[in-house]
């Protein structure tokens, strides 16, 4: 029996070595296995990002696989965004990328594509339920494809020399480090690079670039050296981080809400999604300028589900990923979001700070973490709603993904997070001088339960 534990809602994720084990990758290669054979289909991908264990996890899955009677077409350690690139490029509807994402370097896991469809949510929660002792051995192949050269002929050459910027960038250790060369020397300008190479212990900081700690290192860089500039990256290369050219962390919904804006300028009737994290700043500004803005649950799965469901032409969510179906495929690729954000900035006789004034009319956190015992995540969330529920009647109670309280002057959100064992808390107010009070209110209600207030008792001092 393949650990529930690890079967997320959106991928596959744990511990490697104790939630995640090898006899779990096993029974996942199988159990696809069967379920590729019951569509007629016999090959997939499989990439990895630079994590330790990612070759041990890859080759039991080549093993598992060309033993049942499926090719596995193998394209080594690359970003995730490329792995789907390469699921359309190859035109081959199976792929699954091994990346612990932005988790910390003990952690591993499998992201998975299916019939050219993300697989997730009681796919994935139902891999125990498949029978695969009828099986039969059937010895297939193994081939080596590199997607990188057809990635830079068709993504990276339409930014070709857009460039007047200086940017400084931070791969993070992360996969996308094998690339960024290519991509700075494609669109020219001054570039200088930080923890370029691959390294799945992530030595100079934690892979998550939306995280201020994260970023430091890149932020005191563009500050000292007046760039225009930073662009980080998490560890499998589908998150973007902006720094501005004061050094301050931009928001990922302030990057989505430019990139929606800048799109329109092709699209006149654009429809964008947004997950239920974002600032509401950015649903008001997208309706108030004519664009179809629709509230999504988190996770970079569901939202592609969502993409397609509702016919939407772009995405983003507060954790870094920005998805474009108008003008590109529909999936994750931090890569070609932040040369879209350039090409913006390029085009713009302003500075970055200066663009994002007009949007700065509020405060609030960023996503902070509230960790609890996993088994327990979902039991504790039930209970705070409740209590929240009887706090705040008669407020906008929005049940999309955990609660979303809105007020005439604040808003928050409590969910639980489907990547760690944590419950995910942000808060925007309109009215900055309250903005104190209601975190203090909210941490005395979040102290009746088993919580973790740590990271929120940290950032209240900062106030």
């Amino acid at each position: 029996m393949i650990n529930p534990e690890i079967l997320r809602e959106y991928d596959i994720r744990g511990i490697y070595g104790k939630s995640l084990t090898l006899k779990d990758i096993s029974k996942i290669a199988l159990a696809i296995s069967k379920k590729l054979k019951e569509n007629n289909s016999f090959d997939i991908i499989i990439g990895h990002d630079g994590r330790a264990s990612s070759l041990e996890i890859k080759n039991t899955l080549i093993d598992n696989f060309i033993s049942y009677g499926i090719e596995v077409i193998d394209i080594s350690l690359i970003p995730t965004p490329i792995s789907y690139f390469a699921s359309k490029y190859y035109k081959i509807p199976n792929l699954i990328m091994i990346t612990g994402s932005h988790n910390p370097k003990e952690y591993n896991g499998l992201k998975m594509i299916i019939n050219n469809k993300p697989f997730f949510g009681d796919s994935i929660k139902s891999l125990n339920d498949i029978d695969t002792s009828d099986l039969d051995k059937k010895k297939k192949n193994i081939k080596f494809k590199d997607p990188l050269t057809p990635y830079h002929n068709e993504i990276l050459n339409k930014f070709s020399n857009i460039n007047k910027l200086k940017i400084a960038w931070d791969p993070g250790n992360g996969a996308i480090g094998a690339i960024i060369n290519k991509i700075i020397n494609t669109i020219g300008g001054t570039n200088i690079l930080f923890n370029q190479s691959i390294d799945g212990t992530f030595p100079n900081h934690h892979p998550d670039p939306t995280v201020k700690s994260n970023i430091v290192q890149l932020s005191e860089f563009v500050k000292k050296n007046s760039f225009d500039l930073g662009i980080a990256f998490d560890g499998d290369g589908d998150r973007v981080g902006i720094i501005d050219n004061e050094g301050n962390l931009v928001y990922s919904d302030m990057i989505f809400l430019l990139l929606a804006l800048d799109l329109q300028k092709e699209k006149n009737d654009l429809i964008a999604v947004a997950d239920v994290k974002c600032s509401k700043i950015l649903f008001d500004v997208l309706k108030k300028n004519g664009i179809k803005i629709l509230m999504s649950k988190t996770g970079h799965s569901l939202i592609k589900e969502m993409i397609v469901s509702q016919n939407a032409d772009i995405a983003g969510e507060m954790s870094g990923h920005i998805f474009y179906k108008y003008g590109y495929y529909g999936y994750d690729d931090a890569i070609y979001a932040s040369l879209k954000f350039i090409n913006i900035l390029n085009n713009s006789n302003n500075t970055l700070s200066e663009i994002l004034k007009p949007y700065k009319q509020s405060l609030s956190t960023p996503e902070v973490k509230l960790y609890c015992e996993e088994s327990e995540k979902f039991g504790l969330l039930a209970y705070i709603i409740s209590n929240l529920k009887k706090i705040y009647e008669g407020e906008n109670l929005i049940e999309i993904d955990g609660i979303r309280v809105e007020s005439s002057d604040f808003w928050f959100l409590i969910r639980a997070s489907n990547t760690q064992n944590c419950l995910v808390f942000r808060l925007e107010h309109f009215k900055n001088e309250l903005f104190k009070t209601e975190i203090e209110k909210l941490i005395n209600i979040f102290k009746k339960f088993n919580l973790d207030l740590r990271e929120l008792d940290s950032f209240y001092k900062t106030i």
